[in-house]
This record gives structure tokens, C-alpha cells and sequence, in this order.
């Protein structure tokens, strides 16, 4: 396979850049979840922070119209999720989550869910009103019953039985929108996208504000070869959660696919900017779009650098080494 007629670059290397691409964003870890009130109705607009081990704030975001939040390009290590409450009638609440990206001596992606049930403060009567439900449903008793036993195997890593409680939960009520994202959600953790899709399709159907709902479709749309799909799917994620460095990330990626050079260039750099540049997938996905399409070999050695500052003990470290200066001469 010649990548570069005219260009001396190792097919050895090229051959490792292009099939790490593949890996790049499937080694991406994330926390996500929903913040709801005791009634199980979604909670919008509420502040949701990410600290560390020793509780220092790595990471802030809000709660969108279906109560989701997400935080992405989490590196392995210990966690709390805390949801900021100031102002409304709900008690503040924490949940501590560990990432773990090595399972059976293998690199894979953590995907964690954290779900937060409200309870009411006991002076809840002099604050002021919750932020505003955008979405909420009538959901039947017994799917509910199924979808909180879900939850509750879910975060005992249960997986698979809490799999089964959410097929039996859309089963009770076909149009259970949280029940039918959460199972899109899990099974793309399990990296069943094509058995995902339906379900994050349905649920974006009947919640088209659903940010969580349409980044999973177009993650697995663009798993499946789906392209033009998976580019849809994005752009209408973005518009939900514009300040979403995996967002972009995904959406950038997506239109490298479908050949949309200019237009990933432009996404893959927002991405970059939101990540503060500390998104080794970003820059990785700038380096073969530099590379391969683009053919700024100058650019493309300044993101892969920038990749192995972030990553200084890759496994083929010296050879991107050796790949970075090669396209330092070419530049």
C-alpha cells in the first residue's frame, strides 16, 4: 500500500498510525449518568463537578434538557462526581468511581455510569425552585421497578443482569426514554454498537434534546461505517452540548471519514481547544488528518509530538519519534 508517492516515510510506521487511529477513541474512558429528583423526573440546568482523589476539581459541567451529564478523556485512578445543589430544594450528593483502562493486560475504555436520585433538603421550603425539568415522562410502576433494579445492578457491576432489567423496562414501556438510552449506553460500553443503535435511535426519537442519546448514536454510528450517519448524529450532539471537547472530538472524526477535510480540521481543533490541548486522542486525530489528507507534514509533526508529551511511555514511542522527525524534514 503507497500512502506517499513521493514522499521516504517508513509503510512500517504509517501502518501503525493508521490502524492506532482505530484505537485512539475506543481507549477514550468516560463517567456519565443522570441527575434526577425523587420522582425519577430528570433535573436540568444543575451543576455536576469531577474531582480527584484528593477531591481537587479536574473538570465542571451541567446537567442538559434529560438530566445527563458526562465527563470524557479520563485517564485511569480514583474519582468523585459531585452535584452542586446551592439554590434549589435537593441535597448536594457524591459519588466516588474509579476508572480502570487495563483489564487482563490489556489497554480498553472505561465507561462508567453514575446515576444521582435527588432528595429533598429538610429546609427545602425557604430556598428557591429547582431548575427546570425539560423532559419528563409518565412511567408505568413495573417498568420503573425494572429500571431502578437496572441502576442499582449497574452500579454494583452486575452488567449483565442490569442489562437484562433495562430490556425488560423498554419491554414494559417501548417509549421509556432513560431506560432506553441507559441500555444503548451500556452496550456500547460492551462495544455492541450495531445491537446499540436501535435503542439510542428510539431514544433520541422521543427526546431529541438528548445530548448523551446523540453522541452514543453517532460514536456507534461511526463504529459501524456509517459515516454520513454518524456526522448527522454529531453535528445535532453538538448543538446540544457545544462545549463538549469528545463531542467535537467525535464529529471531527466523523467527517474525516466522509472526507470532509476542512470540516474536521475545524472540529478536531475546537476539540482541542476545549480539551486545553490535554486530549491525547485530539491530537492523535490531528496528526493523521495532517498526514494523510492534508499533507502538512509541519502540522502533523507538531500534534504527534504533542500526542507523546501526553503519552511518554507509549510502547512505540521511539518509533514515533522517528516518524516526528521525518515529518519535520518534509515539512
Amino acid at each position: 500500500m503507497k500512502l506517499f508517492a513521493d514522499r521516504a516515510v517508513p509503510i512500517t510506521a504509517l501502518a501503525f498510525l493508521f490502524f492506532g487511529a482505530q484505537l485512539a477513541y475506543a481507549q477514550t474512558s468516560r463517567i456519565q449518568g443522570h441527575v434526577m429528583d425523587k420522582g425519577r423526573r430528570p433535573v436540568a440546568e444543575l451543576n455536576v463537578e469531577l474531582l480527584n482523589e484528593v477531591e481537587a476539581v479536574v473538570m465542571r459541567t451541567k446537567t442538559n434538557g434529560s438530566g445527563g451529564y458526562a465527563f470524557g478523556n479520563l485517564p485511569p485512578g480514583r474519582y468523585f462526581i459531585r452535584v452542586r445543589t446551592f439554590g434549589t430544594p435537593y441535597e448536594e450528593q457524591t459519588q466516588e468511581v474509579e476508572i480502570n483502562t487495563f483489564i487482563g493486560g490489556r489497554q480498553v475504555a472505561d465507561f462508567q455510569q453514575r446515576d444521582f436520585y435527588l432528595k429533598d433538603r429538610k429546609d427545602s421550603e425557604r430556598r428557591l425552585g429547582p431548575p427546570g425539568v425539560i423532559f419528563a415522562q409518565d412511567v408505568p410502576p413495573d417498568a420503573r421497578r425494572h429500571f431502578d433494579q437496572a441502576v442499582e445492578r449497574i452500579s454494583s457491576n452486575q452488567l449483565e443482569l442490569g442489562i437484562e432489567e433495562l430490556r425488560s423496562a423498554v419491554s414494559a414501556f417501548p417509549d421509556y426514554f432513560l431506560a432506553l438510552e441507559l441500555l444503548g449506553l451500556e452496550l456500547l460500553k460492551q462495544q455492541k454498537c450495531s445491537e446499540a443503535v436501535p435503542y439510542f435511535e428510539r431514544a433520541v426519537a422521543i427526546n431529541d434534546k438528548a445530548a448523551n442519546g446523540w453522541f452514543g448514536l453517532s460514536f456507534c454510528y461511526y463504529s459501524t461505517e456509517a459515516g454520513r450517519k454518524a456526522v448527522e448524529a454529531a453535528k445535532k450532539a453538538a448543538g446540544l452540548n457545544p462545549e463538549s471537547a469528545e463531542v467535537a472530538l467525535i464529529l471531527g472524526m466523523a467527517q474525516r471519514k466522509e472526507k470532509q477535510f476542512i470540516d474536521a480540521e475545524r472540529s478536531l481543533l475546537r476539540a482541542k481547544k476545549l480539551s486545553d490541548g490535554k486530549s491525547p486522542d485530539v491530537h492523535w486525530n490531528l496528526a493523521l488528518l495532517y498526514a494523510y489528507n492534508l499533507k502538512n507534514y509541519r502540522l502533523a509533526a507538531i500534534e504527534l509530538e504533542a500526542y507523546l508529551k501526553l503519552k511518554p511511555d507509549h510502547p512505540d514511542a521511539p518509533l514515533l519519534k522517528k516518524l516526528i522527525q521525518q515529518y519535520r524534514n518534509q515539512g
